[in-house]
């Protein structure tokens, strides 16, 4: 009797393990497919950030090969026109280039591309080095393209007869050119760009003819401004009113006397704008 009892509890034992154990089991099943399922889950959002982060990474890489790329070509245009260069000069030219990029709000290889116009206006090397940081102040003052200041400074600074083959005073004239055209367009109704566009169409060569200075002309081109007369229309006009008032004294001499007009002074230089404007309006 006591055998069979103990059968009945080792029998209900068992069932109970039994039982137990196939929870296990189940359980266990469930377990290992939530893992296989995370474990999926966590594949794919790895390949997900894989994307997220190194194409990214990637691309900025092949955006930063490709910025020295077209900087290292530019650079080598830039320099070619120049003729034979030692390193340490086109590492310094480099260098220059690259301390614009990161002063200004130019790039390196905006600069880079300066440095041709630079050549093109028959600066050297070591010239082109101390007028660039002169040209991009210019550029970012008029809030133009540098390549497009750099030309338009030096085409200004050459049509007024500015120019020098030494360095420093090569410096110096583009930036009192530079400097007066920027102050103008603070003081008219005008720009940088239309202020250099006059002096270079024709303005600049009427005003060095006539030995007049840069500042008494921007002076003049500053009230055509006011009026509504900018850029080239502006250095035309300016030719033309110095031309026209230049041969006309001379042609008519004696009817500026009995007005009391006077041109040209005892040196036989013209006067300064303003006094002969002064005396037309007696």
């Amino acid at each position: 009797m006591a055998e069979k009892k103990l059968m009945v509890v080792i029998g209900a034992k068992a069932g109970e393990f039994n039982r137990v154990m196939g929870q296990v089991q189940r359980d266990t099943r469930q377990i290992s497919k939530a893992f296989k399922d995370v474990g999926r889950d966590l594949q794919t959002a790895g390949k997900g950030m894989t994307a997220a982060f190194t194409v990214p990474i990637l691309a900025v890489g092949g955006a930063a090969v490709k910025a020295f790329g077209d900087f290292e070509q530019t650079m080598t245009q830039s320099t070619a026109i120049m003729g034979d260069l030692s390193d340490e000069m086109r590492k310094d030219m480099e260098l220059a280039a690259r301390e614009i990029g990161k002063t200004t709000k130019f790039g390196a290889t905006e600069a880079a591309e300066a440095f041709e116009f630079l050549a093109l206006a028959g600066l050297d090397a070591e010239q082109s080095i101390a007028a660039l940081p002169q040209v991009a102040a210019f550029a970012q003052a008029g809030n133009f393209d540098l390549a497009r200041a750099t030309d338009l400074a030096t085409d200004a600074q050459a049509a007024l007869g500015m120019t020098s083959k030494d360095a420093g005073k090569n410096l110096e004239s583009l930036t009192r050119v530079t400097d007066v055209l920027t102050r103008a367009a603070t003081l008219a109704n005008a720009n940088t760009e239309q202020f250099s566009e006059s002096l270079t169409e024709k303005a600049g060569t009427a005003l060095r003819n006539l030995k007049k200075d840069v500042e008494e002309g921007a002076a003049v081109l500053a009230v055509f401004a006011d009026q509504g007369v900018k850029g080239s229309a502006a250095g035309t006009t300016l030719n033309a009113t110095l031309e026209g008032l230049s041969r006309q004294a001379i042609k008519n001499k004696d009817y500026f006397q009995a007005l009391n007009i006077e041109v040209f002074d005892g040196n036989g230089q013209m006067k300064n704008l303003a006094d002969i404007t002064a005396d037309l309006e007696k």
